[in-house]
């Protein structure tokens, strides 16, 4: 009690404050305190004792480990001390076992931050589909690759998904065909981290870059793999064993057809022209009896790729800001400093496990944030 009435330090209004047995109380005539007048009186709580009150209060069996409001409801009925309610929130915000087991109510941490490519082959994804029901062939797996900048794709159907077959494609479809990218993006999958795959692409000269973990989007690969297993299923019908052979008819179509991000054909911004179809044989005016150009045709190509990559270009940064703009509305910006103790989120197969892994201490601020276990 000596230590209830020595500890108070700040300005109560006269008509507030009453000592009751030796205790010091606030009268609170809003209380709503039902046939018991006396509840209109809350304690005083001292500094020495505030911490004790917070950790019972919320954290006991019979508190339940409740959010803020109820929290700071309940300590209201009981107590009182003038900064209540900013020193519940900091409780409950930073208790380790509402982190660990509570849904986040806020929104999820991390602006976009897009990938601008300014060139074709600057930045080239790629990625596994399957397994497939096998085919005549052997085959059971679709691997893809995509150019950021044209949209271009390169598809093989392959017997299995393993960093040989994944380095020996790169090679042969993107190498051998386009050059070295100058950045290969993959998801985490087990043929891509391989020794193997990393060898082979680092010395083409590639940088390979990794997207994080459950978190695919990074890959332009996930959209391409959605369309074309939809175009796939659209011609094999009952005929489970056969879709391989639709691969080559299927990679024609979407590489000549105008691309929603660019509103251009991948065969335009690549090569500057359209590739013909059968039916252009038919639909097309003949050449006969038309003079020949008077600007030769490697300056027109050169032409005509300048303005496919001007327009890819100024329409990829249109749409990546208006990408940008609707995705940040559903996000939260977040900073970490070198050495400050973050959380991870895991993906456990079942909910009876903690959503977030031990503490992690972060070693690099964000946009490159690698962690260690602390």
């Amino acid at each position: 009690r000596q230590g209830l009435c020595s500890s108070r330090r700040t300005t109560l209004c006269p008509h507030k404050k009453r000592s009751l047995d030796g205790l010091l109380y606030f009268h609170d005539p809003k209380s709503k305190c039902g046939l018991h007048p006396l509840k209109q009186m809350k304690l005083y709580a001292p500094t020495a004792m505030r911490g004790s009150l917070l950790k019972y209060y919320h954290d006991h069996p019979t508190a339940g480990h409740l959010g803020f409001t109820k929290t700071l409801a309940r300590l209201r009925l009981r107590f009182f001390w003038p900064s209540m309610a900013s020193d519940v929130k900091k409780y409950v915000v930073s208790c380790p076992v509402c982190q660990l087991t509570k849904p986040s109510q806020r929104k999820p941490a991390g602006l976009m931050v897009p990938i601008q490519p300014q060139r074709p082959w600057e930045y080239t994804g790629v990625d596994y589909v399957g397994p497939l029901p096998r085919t005549a062939n052997g085959n059971a797996y679709i691997i893809v690759f995509v150019d950021y900048f044209s949209k271009w794709i390169e598809v093989s159907a392959v017997r299995e998904a393993t960093a040989q077959v994944a380095a020996n494609k790169f090679i042969t479809d993107i190498f051998a065909r386009h050059g070295a990218p100058s950045y290969l993006i993959s998801d985490r999958g087990k043929p891509f981290v391989s020794e193997l795959f990393e060898h082979v692409v680092s010395t083409l000269g590639t940088e390979h870059r990794l997207t994080t973990a459950y978190h695919p989007q990074t890959n332009a690969t996930e959209r391409v793999n959605r369309t074309l297993k939809t175009a796939i299923r659209a011609y094999v019908g009952d005929k489970h064993t056969a879709w391989d052979k639709y691969i080559p008819q299927v990679c024609f179509a979407l590489r000549t057809a105008p691309h929603e991000s660019t509103g251009l054909s991948p065969s335009m911004i690549l090569y500057g022209r359209e590739l013909e179809t059968p039916l252009d044989l038919v639909t097309l005016p003949s050449w006969d009896g038309v003079d020949d150009p008077a600007v030769p045709y490697s300056e027109s190509l050169k032409a005509s790729l300048k303005e496919a990559h001007d327009h890819a270009r100024n329409v990829l940064t249109v749409s990546h800001d208006r990408q940008k703009r609707y995705y940040d509305l559903r996000r939260r910006h977040v900073s970490y400093n070198i050495g400050e103790l973050v959380r991870v989120k895991s993906h456990p197969r079942s909910d009876a496990l903690t959503n977030f892994t031990a503490k992690l201490r972060s070693v690099e601020t964000p946009e490159g944030v690698s962690v260690h276990f602390g």
